[in-house]
């Protein structure tokens, strides 16, 4: 048993030793990804770029959704009124009412002493929305009346009898 012993301690150690190295095994399968890192220092900023173009038309809808809300449409207002008077004896005579629309309202009055009762619509100057005057120019006996109704744009337009409107021409406005 000795010797048994003896063989076996043999065979231990020798085989316990290491050889030499062997050639590299093939790659094997690439594995998963790992975690992100930490993200690193932000650089330098870089030149400025060139400056933008916007469109003329949104910066227009900005300035009307600015001046009257959202919407749109402009949402019609009331923006003059005058006095009239037709004809001699006994004159017709009432108010004219015009809104931002170019809608033209008159106030009849049932004669020289009374007023009328409620307002109906004439007529609309013109199609646009943004009028902001309506003027009375009157003249002496036997001589015509007038009125001029301008936009906020400054287009013109006048009338001797608040019913046929005609343009005039536009205020070159700067």
């Amino acid at each position: 048993m000795k010797h048994f012993l003896l063989i076996s301690a043999v065979l231990w150690f020798g085989c316990a030793t290491p050889g030499p190295q062997g050639p590299p095994g093939p790659q094997g399968e690439p594995g998963a990804p790992g975690k992100q890192g930490l993200p690193g220092k932000q650089g330098n900023s870089g030149e400025p770029g060139l400056p933008g173009k916007v469109d003329p038309s949104l910066i227009e809808k900005l300035e009307d959704a600015l001046k009257g809300g959202l919407n749109d449409e402009k949402k019609e207002s009331i923006t003059a009124s005058v006095h009239y008077s037709f004809g001699i004896a006994p004159p017709s005579m009432g108010f004219a009412i015009m809104t931002n629309h170019g809608n033209i309202y008159q106030l009849k009055n049932k004669n020289p002493v009374t007023m009328g009762d409620n307002f109906e619509f004439l007529v609309r100057v013109a199609e646009h929305d943004d009028f902001v005057s309506l003027s009375f120019l009157s003249g002496g006996e036997g001589q015509k009346h007038f009125y001029m109704a301008i936009s906020e744009s400054g287009k013109s337009y006048v009338s001797e009898d608040l019913k046929k409107w005609s343009y005039k021409g536009e205020i070159p406005l700067k």
